[in-house]
Order: structure tokens, then C-alpha cells, then sequence
């Protein structure tokens, strides 16, 4: 061999060792997205939560991971039993996704992020703030499916609002005058849920959760054979995460119920 040639051949060879890091996922800001990324993927909530928010700190206006973040704040604290720690990370979900809309309105995701913060919000809120929470969410979800109707994500949203505004205790109602009024509280119902529902599992059929709560509308509202059928599907789906453990126990309970009735 040659000089000439070992130069060109160890030359090639630093090189591919120096590309290896960008194909694994690139250097920097590029590389933390990546793992990210892969944690996202694995439902490893909290690693991943920590990569984005590093990322966030690098890149304040990262979309991407404003909307990531969001959305693991929003599932770590749902599994917190006490309203303490749930409304500390649904807090600062509340204040990643409003960042992440700030970056840019017009996507979808950054929307939904938003409604979905608002709506973790409602969950441990007194009833002025849950009607406020509930009547502000609804406008980024109308913003979100407005530019993407086909978000299974948005849709599934959609329903909850629906059930939730459909099913108001008394109390709520009353308070919730002012806003009707206003225009800020639209009226929805059952069917409105169901049919929202619905559309989030025909976009996304594998999810387990989609499903949990299709059958909880439909028991509500005395789709007996419905409600069966819906959690017999449930019942067929690969679980994958910890939440998946749990959401099929409760559709194994449900449907135990029903099949007494």
C-alpha cells in the first residue's frame, strides 16, 4: 500500500468514527433529542422527562420538547394519588405546554399539549377553577383538531370534555351559569362523548385507555352489549406499559360487572 493510499485509508477511517455519534443520534442538542426520544418510546417517563427538560434548557423554544414534556408531566403526575404532588406536575405542565404554544400556535401538538395540561389542571382544582380550566381547554381542542383532524390524542380530549361538561354535579351546573352565559362553557352530551371517543379509537386502535373509557360512557348510558363488546377489545390489546397494567384490571373489573347485570 501506498503513503498516498494509507493516508486515504486511515483518513476514511477517523471519519466514519467521527460520524458515529450523529448516527446514533447526532451531538449536542441533536443527541439529547435522540435519547430523548428512545426513552419517550420505552415509557420511561421520568429519564425522558429529564433528557427533554436538559434539552429545554439548551433550546428554550424547542416545540418538540415542550410538547414531550408536557404530555410525561401530565402521566407522572396522574399516577400520584394525592392532589399535592398530581398538581405539582400538572402545574408545570400547565407552564411547558403554554411555552410550547407560545413557540408556534399553529401546530397541532403544541394545542393539544395545551388542552391536555388544562384538563390535568381541572382534575385538582376547586369548581371555580375546573369550570375555567374545562372552558379554556376546549378552545385548544377545537384549535387542535381544527389543524389535524385526525389526532387520536385531540379526539380522546374531545370525549373526556364532553363526558365531564355532560356530567357536571349540581353544584357545577349552578356555578357554571356565568360561563354558559358567556359562551365560554359549550353544552355536550353522552352522545358527544361517544362519538369522540369513538373516532380516537378508530385512529389509534391499539390504545388501552381509549377503550377503558369508551365502555365507562357507554355504561353510563345503558349501552349494555356496547359496553361489553368494547371491553372485550379492550381486553385483546398488547399491554405495554405500567398504565396498561392497571386500565385492563379496571376493564376486567367493569366487565365482570356488567356481565351480572
Amino acid at each position: 500500500m501506498t503513503h498516498v493510499a494509507r493516508y486515504v485509508y486511515l483518513f476514511t477511517i477517523c471519519i466514519s468514527f467521527l460520524s458515529l455519534p450523529a448516527f446514533a443520534g447526532g451531538v449536542g442538542s441533536d443527541q439529547l433529542l435522540w435519547e430523548a426520544n428512545q426513552l419517550f418510546r420505552e415509557f420511561k417517563d421520568a429519564e425522558a422527562l429529564e433528557k427533554f427538560e436538559q434539552l429545554i434548557k439548551e433550546e428554550p423554544n424547542h416545540q418538540e420538547a415542550l410538547c414531550k414534556a408536557t404530555v410525561l408531566s401530565t402521566r407522572i403526575g396522574g399516577r400520584f394519588t394525592d392532589d399535592t404532588r398530581k398538581g405539582q406536575y400538572f402545574e408545570k405542565a400547565l407552564s411547558l405546554s403554554a411555552r410550547a404554544v407560545g413557540v408556534d400556535s399553529t401546530k397541532a401538538e403544541a394545542n393539544y399539549a395545551r388542552a391536555l395540561a388544562l384538563g390535568s389542571m381541572s382534575q385538582v382544582s376547586g369548581i371555580k377553577d375546573r369550570l375555567i380550566y374545562l372552558a379554556i381547554s376546549k378552545r385548544y381542542i377545537d384549535r387542535a383538531l381544527a389543524i389535524d383532524d385526525k389526532h387520536a390524542g385531540a379526539w380522546h380530549l374531545q370525549g373526556r370534555w364532553s363526558y365531564k361538561v355532560a356530567n357536571l354535579t349540581f353544584a357545577e351546573k349552578a356555578a357554571s351559569k356565568l360561563l354558559v352565559s358567556s359562551g365560554e362553557l359549550p353544552i355536550a352530551s353522552n352522545q358527544d362523548a361517544l362519538s369522540a371517543i369513538t373516532k380516537a379509537i378508530a385512529l389509534e386502535p391499539s390504545n388501552l385507555l381509549y377503550y377503558f373509557d369508551l365502555a365507562r360512557v357507554q355504561k353510563d348510558v345503558d349501552l349494555k352489549s356496547e359496553c361489553i363488546e368494547t371491553l372485550q377489545k379492550a381486553l385483546d390489546q398488547k399491554l405495554v406499559t405500567t398504565e396498561d397494567l392497571e386500565i385492563s384490571r379496571r376493564c376486567k373489573l367493569l366487565l365482570q360487572q356488567m356481565l351480572k347485570v
